[in-house]
């Protein structure tokens, strides 16, 4: 999360003050969800929404959504399985929506947003086991990126990418 923004970084939890109407990512899918699911996911407890607030505390520079997730064993590649349990569902966290507003695209707010992501995603996982981060990426575009950081595609599903958690704290050991 060392990545310098043009604005000082807040995150929260999606809160009432903030503009979901005005965020546009570029992705339709994405900003319905906010506009539309993302409260009602967290009123319901299907998801926990965070935003990253821009140049005020209603302004939306980015968000992302996470919950829980299980697998099995026998949906990921062959090298990631070795020493996992195959008898019963494998524990993960989804990151199901990610998302930077336009205005913030190229000046380091998807970097910052998934630098938290990364670090919040492992505390949890000291709490809460977690074998892996899951993405699934909206499109070729947002595959790409997800490859670029280091994701790995589950064999049978291109567009559903992985990353241990193992994998992650290695990286932010370093750090």
């Amino acid at each position: 999360m060392s990545v310098a923004l043009p604005f000082d970084p807040k995150k929260s939890p999606l809160k009432k003050r903030h503009k979901r109407a005005d965020f546009s990512c570029g992705k339709k899918s994405l900003d319905v969800y906010l506009q539309r699911h993302a409260g009602q996911d967290m009123k319901r407890g299907l998801a926990a929404v965070f935003i990253l607030e821009g140049e005020s505390e209603v302004d939306i520079a980015g968000f992302y959504a996470l919950s829980s997730q299980s697998i099995e064993a026998g949906d990921l590649t062959e090298l990631s399985v070795k020493g996992l349990p195959v008898e019963r569902p494998i524990p993960c966290t989804l990151l199901g929506q990610f998302a930077v507003h336009e205005k913030w695209k190229g000046q380091g707010v998807g970097a910052w947003l998934l630098g938290h992501v990364l670090h919040e995603v492992t505390a949890h996982a000291e709490k809460v086991g977690s074998f892996a981060l899951i993405v699934d990426a909206v499109d070729e575009e947002a595959r790409t990126y997800w490859l670029h950081c280091g994701f790995i595609p589950f064999p049978s599903t291109q567009n559903r990418l992985f990353l241990p958690m193992k994998t992650i704290k290695k990286w932010l050991d370093t750090e």
